[in-house]
């Protein structure tokens, strides 16, 4: 599958290290978002979306991905599995579905560390019903298209927005129906030690 990297505001030197990195590696497109476009997180996540979204066709599956998680081998086949159950995907298993909101975890986790959920089997993985996940998540171009108002409502609301606003989009998101599941145990990290998924040895 084709990969799209989308440096925001990289100086030059870097570009022309990455692209001796990848030389000769078929399937890597580096596009440059423009200046005026980036210097956030939440307008390169802007960014990315709308590339997705005028780029490829509704059937296609759009990895959205940050630059600071770590994957193991079996991603691009559980997406696949994923959301052919789910409309939304993550491979990352966060720690927060696991802490009460009394400890500073999610706000819907209860006193005893869990929530309501499903749990569903697939030849890859078993999944769980999750209520959200960070701004990096598989979907089809066609999901993305049709709640692009409620991902502007939340994640790119002002140009000067730094930050995404993931927790109550994915929020609204399932009060619209629309459903996001993460694989238990995860095939993903955040790199940050703090959020490291849970289960997994990743040093």
């Amino acid at each position: 599958n084709p990969i799209t990297i989308l440096p925001d505001r990289m100086i030059p030197e870097k570009r022309q290290w990455l692209e001796n990195r990848l030389h000769g590696i078929e399937g890597i497109n580096i596009h440059q978002v423009p200046s005026e476009r980036g210097g956030s997180s939440a307008q390169s996540f802007r960014y990315a979306m709308e590339y997705a979204i005028n780029n490829f066709p509704d059937d296609a599956l759009v990895y959205l991905v940050e630059d600071d998680y770590l994957h193991l081998p079996y991603g691009p086949q559980a997406i696949e599995e994923g959301l052919k159950r789910a409309d939304y995907v993550t491979l990352y298993d966060c720690i927060d579905k696991y802490v009460p909101a009394s400890k500073g975890g999610n706000p819907l986790i209860d006193q005893t560390g869990s929530d309501e959920t499903r749990v569903i089997l697939t030849p890859t993985t078993h999944w769980r019903l999750t209520n959200s996940t960070t701004c990096t998540f598989a979907a089809q171009v066609k999901t993305l298209k049709r709640d692009f108002e409620i991902w502007k409502k939340h994640c790119f609301v002002t140009d000067d927005q730094k930050h995404p606003n993931d927790f109550p989009c994915f929020l609204e998101l399932r009060e619209n129906n629309r459903t996001l599941i993460s694989p238990i145990p995860s095939l993903s990290t955040h790199a940050e030690p703090g959020w490291l998924a849970p289960r997994i040895d990743w040093m």
